[in-house]
């Protein structure tokens, strides 16, 4: 499973988004070498240990969950995991938005799988997260959550905000 450093401490900043005034981090050991090693390519904040932090001073919108789904999912019910899958996704989005501009075929073939391989990981870390969240979400909002991301995170995790 994995573990939080701690509580989220943000300030809102409208219209909708929270800066972090405090690091938060999760730590797990659910993924492999090779999957710590793609999120070091995409450029995440992942140490060796499989710790992912983001800094104080981060901006995100907690979850992007649409507000006519509030009454089921409500952006807070996730927001730690979902904190450390917006710094998955902005590290993917620089990654591509950087790494597909004039190469050749060959060379933007790699840069693809890495990116996907990438998201993939990211989407994995959000379900990681919530299995570690106390208190604990039930599988009825989580695995909606996760299958919303694994479906419709690939304009997110690629298109500037």
């Amino acid at each position: 499973m994995g573990e939080f450093n701690g509580k989220i401490v943000a300030e809102f900043t409208p219209p909708k988004t929270w800066e972090l005034e405090k690091g938060l981090s999760f730590k797990t050991d659910d993924l492999t070498d090779a999957e710590i090693s793609t999120l070091k390519q995409i450029g995440a904040n992942i140490a060796e240990s499989g710790r992912i932090s983001c800094k104080k001073g981060m901006k995100t919108d907690l979850a992007s969950v649409p507000r006519i789904v509030w009454n089921i999912i409500a952006p807070w019910d996730i927001a730690r995991a979902a904190v450390i899958h917006d710094h998955l996704y902005a590290s993917l989005r620089s990654f591509y938005n950087t790494s597909f501009g004039e190469i050749g075929p060959k060379t933007k073939s790699v840069h693809k799988e890495t990116w996907s391989k990438g998201r993939a990981i990211a989407d994995k870390v959000l379900l990681l997260g919530m299995d570690a969240s106390e208190p604990s979400i039930p599988a009825w909002k989580k695995y909606p959550a996760y299958w919303s991301v694994r479906m419709f995170g690939w304009g997110p995790a690629s298109k500037e905000k």
